[in-house]
């Protein structure tokens, strides 16, 4: 059967994510949720792959990100606050941040996993325009599906994003996809498959 396919007979999709969106939930509002903007994108990104890409009993998908450290990001507000945090609470921020990025990356692998997919995780360290190509090679992958990171308008005019250079980088065809490509309606396709009818019975048994 197709489920049993070996790993290294299957079809290797690297699915790259922006660590920025990923890790971006926002506090929670005075009687709200927390903002889970950027991490439904990342989330609607993964589900866009499934419903257009992936073949879930002949393909193995690695989700992966990278994490950059303080010393490599431009020095803004959300940089501060680290460096603030990690003075005063005697926190490594950077390390912080790689593990909330290895739970959400597992919480992504985990809904694919629940459709039959073969998943794993993985978080690098690093500038993303150059460990996602590593990564990319390191796991023989065959198709990369990057998701585009939020810009200005100026920054896109001037500069390639990360995502860009990697689809000139990859040593495999890539797809870059972007927020304006998905419709939230695709969020469905992560959505776990309805119990069989003799599952149901047993249920209320």
């Amino acid at each position: 059967m197709t489920s049993h396919i070996p790993l290294s007979l299957r079809r290797k999709i690297v699915i790259a994510l922006d660590s920025d969106q990923l890790l971006s939930t926002g506090p929670a509002e005075a009687g709200g949720e927390a903002d889970m903007g950027g991490w439904f994108w990342c989330f609607k990104t993964v589900a866009w792959a499934k419903a257009n890409i992936i073949r879930a009993h002949e393909d193995h998908v690695f989700l992966v990100t990278s994490v950059e450290t303080a010393s490599r990001q431009v020095v803004d507000g959300t940089t501060l606050t680290m460096m603030w945090n990690s003075m005063v609470n005697d926190v490594d921020a950077h390390r912080d941040r790689q593990r909330e990025a290895d739970e959400a990356l597992r919480r992504l692998a985990e809904a694919l996993g629940r459709l039959g997919v073969s998943t794993t995780a993985e978080v690098a360290a690093g500038a993303p325009a150059e460990t996602i190509p590593q990564l990319v090679r390191a796991h023989k992958g065959e198709l990369l599906v990057v998701q585009a990171p939020t810009r200005s308008a100026i920054a896109a005019t001037l500069w390639y994003s990360w995502a860009d250079r990697c689809a000139h980088t990859a040593a495999c065809p890539t797809v870059v996809v972007k927020e304006s490509d998905l419709p939230d309606n695709v969020a469905v396709a992560l959505d776990p498959p309805a119990p069989a009818p003799e599952q149901q019975q047993q249920q209320h048994e």
